[in-house]
């Protein structure tokens, strides 16, 4: 799982060539947002030394004392104490600097975190283009009460704001053929009620022409640019129940997803399952335009 995480927060050479852009302020916001998640600070680097690596050499002391009592007859603890309390201190002084300073180190050279700490400054993204053909909104209702909070781009500004739970996905048929998802969380209070659906003015009104913003070398969405014609959108009322939204969100290749996977492209072993979903929000839920 580790591994999966490293792989995925840095760049994967199997990615080949793609167009690059500048970002626009709302990409280097995301930049900055992801990025924030792998910078270190001083409490990173001394927390785990000062609160476990204080203990260490003193557990392992009392242990080799614990050891010599039993195989040796003339061991007094007085006699051991007074001999070794320097070099413990000593010790354990070396243990947590030793420790703090690979904390440190690995903060300022590991790859990963090198990485987000200078990207968002180069001010470039990678662009992934596809032409929509048609799509259809379905919803699902998910809050986690251990994270309460989204951070969206607001006003000109990245702000945290309440999770309501709703997220509206589309689902969008591409001129390659594809099915293509795409997710929108919307702030609000959770309620227990039954959900609400955002305004109509709040809602997705993706373009025809689409281009996913990509952190460089990586499969990070950091946005998405719309143009050209208003894609023709069959919106519903359809609610995704839990097993159904799981499977959309593990083929949708949103988070941890590696090439050749693409973001937001359904795999063609899965192209059927979406095609029922789709039938099945059309004839249960239909609303139309």
């Amino acid at each position: 799982m580790a591994d999966d995480f490293y792989a995925f927060n840095t760049p994967d050479p199997r990615i080949g060539p793609r167009e690059k852009a500048p970002m626009s302020p709302e990409e280097q916001a995301w930049a900055h947002e992801r990025g924030a998640v792998h910078q270190t600070g001083w409490l990173q680097i001394l927390l785990f030394p000062l609160a476990v690596g204080s203990f260490v050499p003193a557990l392992f002391f009392f242990i080799g004392l614990a050891v010599w009592r039993g195989v040796a007859d003339d061991f007094n603890p007085d006699d051991a104490m007074a001999g070794s309390v320097g070099w413990l201190i000593v010790a354990t002084l070396l243990f947590v600097g030793g420790w703090a300073l690979y904390n440190g180190l690995h903060g300022k050279y590991s790859r990963l975190k090198r990485y987000w700490r200078e990207m968002p400054g180069q001010g470039v993204v990678e662009l992934e283009h596809h032409r929509l053909l048609s799509g259809i909104s379905l919803w699902s209702n998910d809050y986690d009460p251990d994270i309460s909070t989204i951070s969206l781009w607001i006003d000109g500004r990245m702000q945290v704001v309440p999770d309501s739970g709703v997220s509206e996905w589309l689902l969008a048929r591409t001129a390659a053929g594809h099915w293509l998802v795409l997710r929108q969380n919307y702030p609000g209070h959770f309620s227990y009620d039954k959900p609400r659906l955002p305004d109509p003015d709040k809602r997705l009104k993706p373009s025809q022409e689409l281009s996913i913003a990509l952190a460089p070398g990586t499969n990070i969405a950091l946005g998405q640019r719309h143009s050209g014609e208003p894609l023709p959108l069959v919106q519903t009322l359809y609610w995704l129940t839990r097993p159904e939204q799981q499977r959309l969100n593990e083929i949708a290749h949103h988070w941890t997803f590696f090439y050749p996977d693409r973001y937001g492209v359904v795999n063609a072993q899965d192209a059927d399952w979406v095609e029922g979903l789709v039938a099945r929000a059309q004839l249960q839920h239909f609303v139309p335009n």
